[in-house]
């Protein structure tokens, strides 16, 4: 499927890459049909085998292939082959995070046109039942005409994302409180508290929400402490307040944004229209279909047919590669790029000429051997699975309670899915049973536990407290892990001094089944008083280590029974 030069796949031409994450690259290339611009995201099965991910890809793939609205990002296709899933999407080129680092803080107009465009894509995506969750402006892209198109519905923490235990993506900043309080919530509320600090961001210039230390950072959040700026309209302040509300009952929903005074000051009328968009209610471009029925070879009768899957006896990647040109071609020319269009259709697809001769030539076909797309149903599941140790497939949804809204996988930080993971939020969705791999056994010095993780984390830190322990401070990529320094000194015997032994250690916990925990152990070096210091490849005797494990481990079962 990929050229030998990699300078091809598939219909498309590679241009360069975007960017690079642990998942894959992203590539911007042109769909050689059309000469319209693209972007490849290109992401190692591999890689999502090891990470538990195939389930959310394939379920991402669902939501944006249902998603047609001008301010969301497009999914033309999804070309797969052995090694990898390769997702054509449309191409912005800006994000709004760098536009506004750029410029500081925006002028009233333009960032009340973003919120507009924003709370448009937003209104639409609720409407259709999904909840983004993840909404802040490095998600937020700007296409060449500056305008916003709402991007990585979950795919964001695809291409980033890691260890559920090691690994943070995304920031807490831009989370509500009943997110980070592990509260059940329905869903749209918490896009609203984000599009709100997003307001904020745009108009002031910096975070609602600011603080390097976790607890306060929350602290702050939960109870919604912060101050606007006296340069803020009455009007854009009134509507912050409205919108960053702690209780999610008393904040401001979407239909009540849109009729606020301040919003609706040079509100284009078609941004918000009574009907769903033309791309989303299944109507077919008349213009469009002429064009490719001049290009293609294709009665306007046919393509509308095949566009609304009901002409047989077409080979399937043909039908796809008519329908990718479809909406290219309509993308396009609603850009006024017709004179481009042109020029490259007239280059286009012999292949698909000589399929329609050859098609009219032996008939319809089989009606039982037409290709269709399935329909995109709309799924209802829980918060998924960020760690890797369980490989599950997420099968068909089955009879389960009644949802109202499905809500995305999101990039919140380890502490956000650890609160959801006490909280006991509510898994509607069915898995398929999993064959377990036979695997080597894998030792672990350390002690298990099924209490919640922060509270785990918490009781370590009070035991190497009581221990006279020493450690760095925890960091928002890596709160699960503790660099410890232990100094002791040795009892003298048979003559020899006393000796001062500074033990280092890691401690990290792991995540080895659903409310099952691991807390791992491991031997990091350690010096003496001679000021020598040892690695953990260097010769050593193991007891000092040792030792303050195990006094650890009696402290932390002294603690539990107290």
């Amino acid at each position: 499927m990929q050229n030998s030069s990699d300078n091809l796949i598939d219909r498309y031409q590679i241009v360069k890459t975007l960017g690079q994450g642990s998942f894959g690259k992203v590539k911007l290339a042109y769909h050689l049909a059309t000469n319209s611009k693209v972007a490849l995201k290109i992401i190692n099965r591999s890689t999502l085998v090891k990470t538990d991910m195939q389930g959310r890809v394939e379920r991402e793939i669902s939501y944006l292939r249902l998603l047609r609205h001008r301010h969301i990002i497009k999914l033309y296709e999804v070309i797969k082959n052995k090694q990898e899933i390769i997702m054509v999407m449309e191409f912005a080129g800006k994000e709004l995070f760098d536009h506004i680092v750029q410029q500081g803080r925006l002028q009233e107009d333009e960032a009340r046109k973003y919120f507009q465009q924003i709370i448009s894509a937003v209104q639409y995506c609720h409407r259709h039942k999904i909840v983004h969750r993840d909404l802040k402006p490095e998600n937020l892209l700007l296409d060449e005409h500056m305008d916003i198109k709402i991007a990585d519905f979950g795919l964001s923490n695809i291409m980033t994302d890691g260890n559920f235990l090691k690994t943070s993506c995304g920031s807490p900043n831009y989370a509500a409180p009943e997110v980070i309080s592990g509260r059940l919530y329905a869903g749209p509320e918490v896009d609203v508290w984000s599009c709100g600090v997003i307001l904020y961001v745009m108009l002031v210039g910096r975070l609602p929400f600011d603080e390097e230390s976790i607890p306060d950072l929350f602290y702050r959040i939960s109870n919604a402490i912060y101050t606007i700026p006296d340069f803020v309209s009455p009007g854009a302040r009134h509507l912050l307040k409205r919108m960053l509300v702690v209780n999610p009952l008393d904040r401001i929903i979407v239909d009540q944004i849109i009729q606020d005074s301040w919003f609706k000051k040079n509100l284009p009328i078609d941004l918000f229209p009574e009907i769903s968009n033309d791309e989303d209610d299944g109507e077919i471009d008349e213009g469009v279909v002429n064009y490719l029925s001049e290009q293609l070879g294709y009665s306007k009768d046919d393509l509308v047919k095949i566009m609304q899957n009901r002409l047989s006896g077409v080979d399937a990647a043909n039908v796809e590669e008519i329908k990718d040109a479809y909406r290219l071609a309509k993308d396009s020319m609603n850009s006024d790029n017709v004179s481009s269009l042109d020029e490259y259709m007239n280059r286009k697809s012999i292949e698909i000429r000589e399929h329609e001769k050859s098609r009219k030539h032996h008939g319809n076909g089989d009606p039982s051997h037409s290709q269709h797309l399935s329909n995109i149903a709309i799924q209802k599941h829980g918060i998924p699975s960020a760690y890797p140790f369980d490989s599950t497939h997420l099968g068909p949804q089955g009879n389960s309670v009644d949802s109202t809204i499905s809500i995305l996988p999101q990039s919140l930080t380890p502490y956000h899915l650890a609160f959801m993971q006490k909280r006991g939020v509510e898994i509607t969705k069915k898995r398929s049973p999993v064959t377990a791999k036979k695997s080597k056994i894998r030792w672990h010095f350390g002690i298990r536990s099924r209490s919640y993780p922060l509270d785990v984390m918490g009781e370590i830190y009070h035991a190497l407290k009581t221990l006279g322990a020493e450690w760095l401070p925890p960091t928002t990529d890596d709160i699960w892990t503790i660099y410890v320094r232990w100094k002791k000194i040795t009892d003298p015997a048979n003559g020899r001094p006393a000796i001062k032994e500074t033990v280092k250690m890691r401690i990290q916990l792991y995540q080895l089944e659903q409310n099952n925990y691991l807390v791992d152990f491991k031997f990091d070096g350690f010096e003496n008083d001679n000021e020598s210091k040892h690695d953990v490849d260097d010769t050593f005797s193991s007891y000092p280590f040792l030792r303050m494990a195990t006094r650890l481990i009696m402290e932390l079962a002294v603690n539990s029974q107290s």
